[in-house]
């Protein structure tokens, strides 16, 4: 327990939209540092944008739950697209139906960083509160990658490939 105290107490606090105040890679060392052998191999493999590992397992029921939920509802997107229907959505505000698919990935990192708010709650120093810290900072990260200079040449060699050279 006083580990996972010492852990919490010494990473940088996170918020949604604002750069990751650390790497992954300083988080993975220092959790490997503090917790115990059994408690970092429920975390490593913990992705928020995979419902489980490997193995089938996820860390948490709740955090399962909620992706497995996330990945239902972007497939019941996608079904209804194909299908030019009104999608039925259990879980995701419906504002993400008509947003550009930006905008959309943006409004879905927003809501899972709110579902995780609610599966922290009163689980303050716990093996929860690391896990859900990991996949916060997942999320940060995955924000913070998002360039609109690199995005428009990737959509650009798409569109328009180089054309290949004949000898």
């Amino acid at each position: 327990m006083s580990n996972l105290v010492y852990l919490m107490s010494s990473l940088p606090s996170l918020k949604f939209g604002e750069a990751p105040p650390i790497t992954m890679e300083e988080f993975t060392n220092d959790a490997k540092d503090q917790l115990s052998a059994k408690h970092f191999k429920q975390l490593e493999p913990l992705d928020i944008f995979q419902s489980a590992d490997s193995e089938g397992k996820v860390g948490l029921k709740s955090i399962g739950t909620m992706l497995g939920e996330l990945q239902e509802d972007i497939t019941e997107i996608r079904t209804a697209k194909a299908q030019r229907r009104t999608p039925n959505l259990a879980r995701l505000p419906l504002a993400v139906i008509n947003a550009n698919p930006l905008e959309r990935e943006k409004l879905i990192m927003r809501w899972q960083w709110e579902e995780l708010d609610t599966i922290q709650a009163g689980k303050m120093f716990s093996l929860t509160d690391v896990m859900v810290y990991k996949l916060r900072l997942q999320i940060l990260n995955r924000l913070n990658s998002f360039d609109k200079e690199r995005g428009s040449q990737v959509l650009a060699s798409v569109v328009n490939p180089p054309k290949k050279k004949e000898e």
